[in-house]
C-alpha cells in the first residue's frame, strides 16, 4: 500500500480455486459450493485520488466504464450505505485477465471497499465490508478478508485455513471467454463430490506439501468447459509436460494454473509455455 495526503494506491490480487466442488443448486438460483480460494501475487493496481466535487472512474483496459463494473458499483453502494459524498478519482490498471476465472472484478470491488473505508475514515469492520461486498458478488467477501480460505454456501461462508510455505504457480490464460453462468449450466445432473479433495488440500496447505496439493486438484466445472473449449485441456497437458506437478482450471475458467515445485521451476515452465505467444503466461505465488 502507498498512501499520501493526495492519494492512496493499493494492489488488488487475483485468486485461484485450488478446488471447486459444486454441491447442488439452491432455491435462490445460486449453487452451493465448497472451494478453497487462495490469493496470488498477480495483481491489478487501484489508485484513489480524493478531491473535487465529482466521482470519476477509469476501470482499466477491457472492463466496463460505468455501472457494469463492480468497482464502480462498490463506490456507489458504499456512498449509499454511509451517506458519504466526496469527490474521488478512481483508476484501475488491469494486469489480471478479464472474465478469466481469477476474480479480478470481485477483487477490484473489495479493494475499493477497503480503500475507501480507510480514505474516508468510515471505521467499518472487516465483517461490515464483507456483508456489503456480498451484495456485489459471491467472491467479494473473500477478497475483503484477503487470506486463503475454504468457501461454503454460495461462496460467502469463509473459514480461514492455516498454510505453510510458498506455493509457486504458472498461470496461463488462453484467448477465449467463459461466463460463470454458462459454465454452471454445463454441470451434470448428478453431483457426487464427497469432499475428499477439500480435506486433502487442507492437509497439504497446513503441512506445506505441494505434491499432495497438486495430486488433489479438482474442479467440477472443468469437464463441461473442456467439452467445448479443447484449448483448456491442451494448456493443462502442456503445463504438466513442462514440469508442473499438477494443473487445474481456476473457477469457471478459462484460465489454468500449474503448481510448480519451486520458483525456478515455475520460471522454466513459463518460458516453455510462452513459446509461440498463443497464451498469456505469468508466474505467480501464494499470498497470505
Amino acid at each position: 500500500m502507498t498512501a499520501t495526503k493526495e492519494k492512496l494506491v493499493l494492489e488488488s490480487p487475483a485468486k485461484v480455486n485450488l478446488n471447486l466442488e459444486v454441491l447442488g443448486q439452491r432455491g435462490d438460483g445460486y449453487h452451493s459450493i465448497r472451494s478453497i480460494l487462495m490469493p496470488v501475487s498477480l495483481c491489478d493496481v487501484v489508485t484513489f485520488t480524493p478531491g473535487g466535487r465529482k466521482f470519476t472512474f477509469h476501470g482499466g483496459q477491457g472492463t466496463p466504464r460505468d455501472e457494469a463494473n463492480l468497482a464502480y458499483q462498490a463506490v456507489k453502494l458504499l456512498m449509499r450505505r454511509t451517506g458519504v459524498r466526496r469527490g474521488l478519482d478512481l483508476r484501475i490498471v488491469k494486469r489480471i485477465p478479464v472474465a478469466a476465472g481469477l476474480g479480478g472484478g470481485s477483487s477490484n470491488a473489495a479493494t475499493v471497499l477497503r480503500g475507501l473505508n480507510d480514505l474516508w475514515n468510515l471505521e467499518l469492520s472487516t465483517d461490515d465490508l464483507a456483508a456489503i461486498g456480498l451484495e456485489l458478488g459471491s467472491d467479494v467477501p473473500f477478497f475483503v478478508q484477503g487470506v486463503t480460505s475454504l468457501a461454503g454456501g454460495r461462496g460467502e461462508k469463509l473459514e480461514v485455513l492455516p498454510r505453510q510455505g510458498r506455493i509457486d504457480l504458472v498461470i496461463v490464460n488462453p484467448p477465449i471467454h467463459v461466463s460463470s453462468e454458462w459454465a454452471y449450466s454445463k454441470l451434470p445432473t448428478e453431483l457426487t463430490r464427497q469432499g475428499s479433495s477439500t480435506s486433502m488440500i487442507k492437509i497439504a496447505l497446513a503441512s506445506g506439501r505441494v505434491e499432495l496439493l497438486a495430486a488433489n486438484l479438482v474442479n467440477d466445472l472443468e469437464p463441461g468447459v473442456l467439452r467445448k473449449h479443447k484449448v483448456v485441456g491442451e494448456v493443462k497437458k502442456r503445463l504438466v509436460s513442462a514440469g508442473a506437478l499438477g494443473a487445474l482450471m481456476s473457477g469457471s475458467g478459462p484460465t489454468v494454473f500449474g503448481v510448480a515445485p519451486d520458483e525456478q521451476a515455475a520460471e522454466r515452465i513459463a518460458t516453455k509455455l510462452s513459446a509461440g505467444g498463443k497464451w498469456k503466461v505469468v508466474c505467480a505465488s501464494s499470498l497470505n
